[in-house]
């Protein structure tokens, strides 16, 4: 039987969180339909370059000249207007990655194409174009995807049907963290976060923070080329218990080296909605520090798998560094808190809301209820007891 064409939109195909969860999306589909990708790739390259579909590329690249990054933005827009208007059939299905390409919303909803729009981000600037964005979406979209309860409150949209759909941990991913060794217990205590190279992601004050806690050692990895990252090296001065990564394929060894993963996010300037990131090394069963708004919020309760500490009070982050390090039964307790959390986040329900949302056939899957604001989580322990990660880390105490 012959498939349907799904043409798929993602303007940055990097390895930040959104083009990963659209890739394992895409994945989900892609049985059930012929997918065509448009996208433009980094330097380093991204997730959806794992994907085997036809990929057209497109000419942006985001640039630290905030003139010359909107100047790209709006070209690749009347390429993609151009480009999907002339080629796009009303039988085609159309799925667009965030808010961002407008042009292949506009064309899409000329031609009459089935639209779905997944939507990520909340800190879009100017706030004009956001408006613009919200308003094209609002007049084009047919089902719209939010990450989480904390996106889908920052938009009133009432033409669309809307749906929370959690972000979750690939079965690759999983199977990967379950076969790793316990918790890499020697000292020093290791400090870890995973981000692009942007400074509302908060990497000048992970650096600072280096600085203020010399007895600790830091891991950063940025989502750049390696020579981006020299450049960013060479600015801050990196302290001697600080090392610096540029980008990397494989996570999973660096959450091996860590003990405590944080986010140190701006809220002021960039709201995480989800956090990826987050997410898998709390399955590695790593506590994390993240800060205190936001749709990354949904995935950790203060105190219990982590904290939430703004990253503007210095003081609070390296309390709460200190807490972890120096309170083993502590640090037990929420590291055993923070993989079972993880695991409500599986991937047979990513699985069956992506099919469901496109009205495609499923098998049964398990289903998770994270209500919204909710603090209240049900956890089951493991049948043997304690981990081997608790067990060493009793050791060690």
């Amino acid at each position: 039987m012959h498939k349907k064409r799904l043409i798929a939109v993602h303007l940055l195909n990097d390895r930040s969180g959104s083009p990963l969860v659209f890739k394992q999306a895409l994945e989900i589909l892609q049985p059930h339909f012929d997918i065509e990708l448009y996208t433009a790739n980094t330097v380093s390259g991204g997730f959806l370059d794992e994907l085997g579909v036809k990929k057209h590329l497109l000419n942006y690249q985001w640039h630290p000249n905030k003139i010359i990054t909107l100047a790209a933005f709006f070209k690749v827009q009347f390429f993609l207007f151009f480009k999907l208007f002339f080629s796009l059939k009303k039988t085609d299905t159309v799925y667009i990655n965030t808010l961002l390409p407008a042009g292949a919303l506009i064309a899409a909803k000329l031609k009459g194409c089935r639209l779905y729009v997944h939507v990520h981000e909340v800190s879009i600037k100017p706030r004009l174009l956001k408006k613009a964005l919200t308003f094209i979406v609002s007049k084009t979209a047919d089902k719209i995807f939010f990450v989480s309860h904390y996106v889908a409150s920052q938009f009133r949209f009432k033409k669309a049907s809307c749906k929370v759909i959690y972000n979750a941990l690939s079965a690759g991913f999983t199977n990967k963290a379950d076969a790793q060794p316990a918790i890499n217990l020697s000292f020093p205590f290791t400090v870890l976060m995973l981000c692009s190279l942007k400074a509302y992601k908060g990497i000048y004050e992970f650096i600072q923070t280096a600085k203020t806690l010399p007895k600790l050692k830091f891991i950063l990895v940025l989502n750049a080329s390696a020579d981006e990252v020299q450049k960013f090296c060479d600015e801050v001065g990196v302290p001697k218990n600080c090392v610096v990564h540029p980008c990397q394929k494989e996570t999973i060894p660096f959450y091996n080296l860590a003990h405590v993963v944080v986010n140190f996010s701006r809220p002021t300037q960039w709201v995480e909605t989800f956090g990826m990131t987050v997410l898998e090394a709390m399955y590695c069963g790593r506590p994390v520090v993240i800060p205190p708004v936001g749709g990354i919020c949904e995935l950790v309760e203060d105190g219990k798998e982590g904290y939430r500490v703004n990253p503007a009070d210095q003081k609070a982050i390296t309390d709460s560094l200190q807490n972890l390090c120096s309170d083993v039964k502590h640090y037990i307790k929420m590291s055993e808190a923070a993989k079972q959390r993880a695991a409500c986040f599986t991937y047979s329900t990513f699985r069956g809301e992506i099919l469901n949302a496109f009205n495609l056939s499923q098998p049964e899957v398990e289903v998770y209820k994270i209500e919204e604001n909710s603090t209240a989580w049900k956890y089951s322990k493991e049948e043997n007891g304690e981990s081997l990660a608790v067990q060493a880390l009793e050791r060690l105490a």
